[in-house]
């Protein structure tokens, strides 16, 4: 069988440790044919007051990592139950700043209209910030949302790029949205942070510790991995089907090459919801 796609699996003691173990693991230069304006870090951070967010440890050697090709930019909008401001301050996201990360509410940044693939927008207000020569590192976390069809991990953390506070009325077509979301902000590089885990409702704040990142160039082959981790065919879910058949990535999980050693895959493999 011929590999399309890479993902690299790493388990460390740190969540900074795992990163740099998938990273070296994948050995995929980022490469980049054009100067970088910015390197925007788009970490999930829903709600702090749950389960369920990106390892602050894991973004801060994002930054570490890039502060020296251009400026970081961490970013979040707001939404019902918060504040991009205040996600930032519960999660402990301002002490990045003192290592050269600016942080970002997406809901205040200046807009500008922007063509999109139309799958559900052809046209409409996104914020500036997002546009030009960037580097796009997408930090998201594996969740099981009560409809399995919408799992959460990288494609649906690009949600949070929508600037306003409700986002709740696109819902009904959010496969479509996605989809016009992945192809007009593509990542560069992947990351699904499961360092812990949620094993049910996030208002029941159960956890499970797998200290475990897994990476990729490709949001459509990490997500379908992901999903086949906790028992969800990525054929089933309709935005990676569609990104699949649109081509925008692998999700046949025989075409994707699992990098790392074979305890660490195991042990991510072990996951149960």
């Amino acid at each position: 069988m011929d590999f399309t796609s890479k993902v690299a699996v790493a388990v460390d003691r740190t969540p900074k440790g795992a990163l740099l173990t998938a990273l070296t693991t994948l050995n995929m230069p980022l490469h980049l044919e054009y100067e970088v304006e910015r390197i925007i870090i788009k970490p999930s951070i829903y709600n702090p007051a749950y389960p369920g967010n990106t390892n602050i440890e894991l973004v801060e050697g994002l930054v570490s990592m890039f502060r020296n090709t251009g400026r970081v930019y961490i970013v979040e909008s707001d939404n019902p139950v918060r504040t991009a401001e205040e996600a930032f301050e519960d999660c402990g996201y301002h002490q990045l700043q003192e290592i050269g990360a600016k942080l970002v509410n997406l809901s205040k940044e200046p807009c500008h209209s922007i063509e999109m693939p139309g799958h559900f927008f052809k046209e409409r207000e996104m914020p500036e910030i997002l546009s030009g020569n960037i580097l796009q590192v997408n930090v998201a976390t594996l969740k099981q949302e009560s409809d399995k069809r919408i799992m959460g991990a990288s494609i649906k953390n690009l949600f949070g790029f929508l600037p306003e506070l409700d986002k709740s009325v696109y819902h009904e077509n959010i496969h479509d949205v996605l989809v016009d979301l992945l192809i007009t902000y593509p990542p560069t590089l992947t990351i699904l942070d499961l360092t812990e885990l949620v094993t049910g409702p996030r208002s029941q704040k159960i956890t499970k510790r797998t200290k475990g990142v897994v990476v990729s160039q490709d949001s459509v082959a990490i997500d379908a991995f992901g999903a086949h981790l906790i028992g969800i065919d990525p054929m089933t879910v309709p935005h990676i089907e569609l990104a699949y058949n649109l081509g925008l990535g692998e999700a046949l999980l025989d075409r994707i090459q699992v990098l790392g050693t074979e305890h660490q895959k195991k042990l991510i493999e072990m996951i149960q919801y």
